[in-house]
């Protein structure tokens, strides 16, 4: 019985030994352990993923994102446009100071509160500091931004035109006209000057910060050409465009009036002939047109029941008619009513400077009557008119040179004998006495006296 159960637990043994064996060779020759891998088990709280291979696998790899952040618009205005601002800023407060100062030289000189000498300093300076600033503006390099360089460009243009203008005024101070040629060169930079200032005006707005410059407000003084430039004189909160150095009186209206030209020029008379000439409407009017043969050799004032009148000498060179004569009155009176508003203007026409008013008088007054200007108010000419009582002169009767120095001499030697209380002989008498004395014919001094008294009446 013991041995029974000892064979049979022996032979247990021995069958669990060949199982084992058995297994061992069945995993040894298997192709893919992991089939007989016993299947995990699925557990709610924790699943372990395994990496997977990559042995033997072609993978695409992954672009990376890029960490550098996309290039924006720098911010406008940036370091470049702030130094272009700064460059012109600069610029700008020296053309506000050169306009104060052209400004002042001729108000200065139309006012004769300076000398001849004094106001040629002044304009030689404003030239300089002119011709400077068309240079320096024509440095500065605009940043291509938003239309900067369209603005520069018309502002670097206009302080052109401002030097040129402050040549020719210069050049019209020296020269032997009446003041016209330096009013006018006044308006063109005063003109000049409102565009650069528009320009640079745009130029802060377009950059959108504040430039720190108050540029000057001044009366323009513009002068119109042939093209139908508008006059106007208007009030003080406006700009005032003109045709000549306007004062400070003219910016202090606060009514608007429009002056008038007397546009109209009297026809050819053989002799003293009167024309009265209705003055223009009020409206658009132009610089009237006059030839360059004249020149104002005395401005008087000549006040009268507290009107302001004013009457002129005007020389003119030999061979003016009678229609160029009335064409200088009438751009004496144009420029003269922008400059000092007057109630009445009387011009004196001469060739020689003692001929009082050998080649007729031109007067522009209320009604064409002188003594009745204070019935105008200043700056009023609806109902100013023109009499015109210049001559045709016959310029064949003009004494020659040494004939009218010979006169000249002996009208001075009857003066000093009126001086010196001595009586003066009629000059049949006088004449031969003086021919003596002064070492020349009877028949020349007589000569020379007839001539003069030919031509006077003539």
């Amino acid at each position: 019985m013991g041995s029974q159960e000892l064979s049979s637990g022996a032979a247990r043994v021995a069958a669990l030994c060949i199982a084992v064996v058995m297994t061992a060779l069945i995993v040894a020759c298997s192709d893919d352990p992991a089939d007989l891998t016993e299947e995990p088990t699925s557990s709610a709280a924790t699943t372990t993923l395994s990496p997977p291979s990559t042995t033997g696998v072609v993978t695409t790899e992954a672009i990376p994102t890029s960490t550098v952040p996309t290039p924006t618009t720098a911010p406008f205005p940036g370091p470049v446009v702030l130094l272009y601002l700064e460059d012109m800023q600069g610029l700008a407060v020296r053309i506000g100071e050169l306009v104060l100062d052209m400004r002042a030289a001729n108000n200065d000189w139309d006012n004769r509160v300076k000398t001849y000498q004094e106001t040629e300093t002044a304009l030689e300076n404003v030239e300089r500091t002119a011709l400077a600033l068309r240079g320096d503006i024509g440095l500065i390099e605009p940043p291509p931004d938003r239309g900067l360089p369209v603005e520069h460009q018309t502002a670097w243009v206009a302080v052109g035109q401002m030097a040129d203008a402050a040549v020719d005024s210069l050049a019209g101070l020296r020269s032997p006209d009446t003041g016209e040629r330096r009013q006018a060169a006044l308006g063109q930079f005063l003109v000049a000057y409102e565009r650069y200032a528009a320009a640079f005006g745009r130029i802060v707005e377009i950059v959108g910060v504040a430039a720190n410059v108050s540029l000057p407000s001044v009366a323009t003084t513009s002068v119109p050409t042939t093209e139908a430039t508008t006059t106007t004189t208007q009030a003080s909160a406006t700009t005032t465009t003109t045709a000549a150095a306007t004062t400070s009186t003219t910016e202090a209206s606060d009514t608007t009036s429009t002056t008038e030209a007397s546009d109209t020029t009297s026809t050819t008379a053989a002799a003293a002939t009167t024309s009265t000439t209705e003055a223009p409407g009020t409206g658009t009017e132009t610089v009237p047109p006059a030839p360059d043969i004249y020149e104002v050799l005395t401005e008087n004032p000549s006040p009268f029941q507290g009107a302001d009148r004013t009457w002129l000498t005007v020389r003119v060179d030999a061979g003016a008619t009678k229609s160029e004569l009335a064409q200088i009155g009438n751009r004496l009176a144009f420029e003269y009513r922008v400059a000092q508003q007057y109630q009445a203007l009387a011009i004196y026409f001469v060739h020689f400077p003692e001929g009082v008013d050998t080649l007729g008088t031109w007067i522009h007054a209320p009604y064409g009557d002188w003594t009745r200007a204070a019935e105008a108010s200043r700056g009023d000419y609806t109902q100013h008119q023109v009499v015109d009582r210049t001559v045709e002169k016959d310029w064949t009767l003009l004494p020659t040179d040494a004939q009218v120095d010979l006169y000249r001499r002996y009208r001075e030697y009857k003066a000093n004998l009126l001086d010196s209380g001595d009586t003066v002989p009629p000059d049949d008498e006088l004449i031969p006495v003086v021919a003596q004395e002064f070492e020349v014919t009877t028949a020349e001094l007589r000569g020379a006296v007839e001539a003069w008294e030919a031509w006077e009446a003539r």
